[in-house]
């Protein structure tokens, strides 16, 4: 991926990954997504959410209200 539907520029980044489910919310650091230099959209790997989803029971949940 080199362009973003906004015609920006893509690049490789480490962000935190936010998965909510109900009102608890797991946040995950350092994973690899593509993010757009203009926009700011981020990107994942598909490879990269089947793997956050498969050890999410291995996360701390966080509370949310």
């Amino acid at each position: 991926m080199e362009k973003c539907f906004c015609g920006g520029k893509i690049e490789i980044q480490n962000v935190e990954y936010k998965l909510v489910r109900g009102k608890r919310t797991i946040i995950i650091k350092d994973v690899p997504a593509y993010v757009c230099q203009k926009c700011g959209a981020v990107y994942y790997d598909t490879e990269v959410l089947d793997e956050a989803f498969k050890n999410k029971d291995k996360y701390e949940y966080i509370s949310t209200k």
